[in-house]
């Protein structure tokens, strides 16, 4: 969040006295959700996984836009479309569309980063005036299981998180390439990332009682969080060399009941919008000419048929649009 949203987030506080709070990852944040006429009127330069879109305009042409849509700036000598992103976010919409003004959006959602970023998030951001709201709903959309995320040294109003994978081939900066590699071989199992979760939603969990907030929780992309893939990977029998590299990878019953593992997981708070599991299957779905609906990384560069799924494989506007409505029947049921 950054801090232009922080003064906006105080200012609508103080009239609403109600907040719905999103958490997650850039799916949550809005990155690539567009207004969708730009998408049918331009073509977008996909550069690698995670990065932003580039328009491709002329100059005359990026002026237009400058007056044309106040919440484009220029940024490094590009267009910024981080205001428009936030603006068409699910979290903004759901309150200033369908609540028509009756809670004021606070949207965590970082780019890049894990589920341990965006709910520490909660208390990284003091400048908020967290007494002026009386009611709360959290809508938490876990990211990728298997993301690591540090503090960020290097200060700024938004990145205050570094994230890690467990995949470090392709890294060209030899340093960071060393850490993802350390962690993908001496620390990262499925049962790892299982255990990291389990503790980051009780964090979040705390947090709601002691906010009386209500909680929603709805994956980005993510299908592995479910009942048969935490048993699954809490049951792996773990076994490690002193240098810290698997030598078990087999599976056994775990020494104490999985069950009551498991069931720290708020089930109960799991929301499937219109039966999808995550956002994008919901996004994929609206696609009914596709075949291959289990790899949204496929629209890389050309964004789905329908534009459902951007050129750079995330929900455009208007399926933050269709998850915030239905978003909006579940909490009013």
């Amino acid at each position: 969040m950054y801090k232009r949203h922080i003064d906006e987030v105080n200012a609508d506080l103080q009239r609403t006295g109600k907040a719905i709070i999103a958490l997650g990852c850039s799916f949550v944040e809005g990155q690539g959700a567009f207004d969708d006429d730009l998408y049918e009127q331009y073509k977008f330069k996909s550069q690698k996984l995670g990065m932003p879109l580039e328009i491709q305009c002329t100059k005359e042409e990026q002026e237009e836009l400058l007056k044309k849509y106040p919440s484009l700036h220029m940024k490094y000598g590009m267009l910024d479309f981080t205001d428009m992103e936030h603006n068409n976010s699910f979290v903004n919409v759901l309150c200033k569309k369908y609540f028509q003004g009756e809670y004021t959006p606070i949207n965590f959602g970082i780019r890049g980063c894990g589920n341990r970023a965006t709910i520490k998030e909660l208390y990284m951001n003091p400048a908020i005036r967290w007494d002026l709201i009386k009611k709360i709903i959290v809508i938490y959309c876990p990211s990728g299981i298997e993301r690591f995320d540090f503090i960020n040294d290097v200060w700024n109003e938004h990145f205050h998180w570094k994230c890690m994978w467990p995949s470090w081939e392709g890294q060209d900066d030899p340093e960071r390439q060393n850490l993802w590699r350390g962690y993908g071989k001496l620390i990262w199992s499925e049962k790892f990332g299982v255990f990291e979760n389990l503790t980051h939603v009780q964090e979040l969990l705390t947090w709601c009682q002691l906010k009386n907030a209500k909680l929603i929780v709805t994956p980005g992309f993510d299908r592995r969080y479910t009942k048969s893939y935490f048993e699954h990977s809490l049951k792996q029998n773990i076994s490690r060399d002193i240098s810290g590299n698997r030598t078990d990878p087999g599976i056994t019953l775990f020494s104490q009941s999985v069950d009551q593992w498991i069931n720290l997981w708020p089930w109960d708070k799991m929301f499937e919008p219109d039966g999808y599991e995550t956002i994008i299957d919901l996004c994929i779905g609206q696609e009914p000419t596709l075949t291959n609906k289990d790899y949204f990384f496929q629209f890389i560069g050309t964004g789905s048929p329908n534009m459902w799924v951007t050129p750079c494989a995330h929900p455009s506007a208007k399926a933050h649009d269709l998850f915030a409505s239905l978003l909006h029947e579940y909490i009013n049921e």
